[in-house]
């Protein structure tokens, strides 16, 4: 019942942040099923941690990760077919990769929860499991 209403609660947002991250409704999906499912394995677990909001949001963000370096070397792959390809037509070849980077620390996910995606900066850090940042 505690794990139906955590997913009812956070289904939404955390497809949210998934598509900022990866900029594919599919993969998105896949990524929130993937760690609920996981969760609902180790959610006797995650109950007994200090935090289980944290628990399940390093779940969610393992899945992102998997899904972004598996697109990074898909897109790798395709690079380097389209550099042979063009280094035997015409004998170029290109240097420099772009970088692919991985998700940001735990402020930028905020800032990205946040800003850009308009949540209340305090209910960004509890659905991530960390205290809201002290007023300056």
């Amino acid at each position: 019942m505690e794990f139906a209403a955590f997913c009812a609660l956070y289904r939404q947002r955390y497809l949210a942040y998934a598509h900022s991250r990866l900029a594919d409704a599919r993969q998105a999906d896949t990524a929130v099923r993937l760690a609920f499912a996981e969760l609902a394995d180790q959610w006797d677990q995650a109950l007994r941690s200090p935090h289980t909001n944290a628990y399940a949001w390093r779940l969610l963000t393992r899945h992102i990760r998997t899904h972004v370096r598996a697109a990074a070397e898909r897109d790798e792959q395709q690079e380097d077919g389209e550099q042979k390809a063009g280094e035997q037509e015409s004998g170029d070849s290109r240097t420099g990769r772009r970088d692919h980077s991985f998700l940001p620390d735990h402020a930028d996910d905020a800032r990205i929860l946040h800003r850009d995606l308009g949540m209340p900066l305090l209910e960004a850090t509890e659905m991530m499991g960390h205290t809201a940042p002290r007023p300056r």
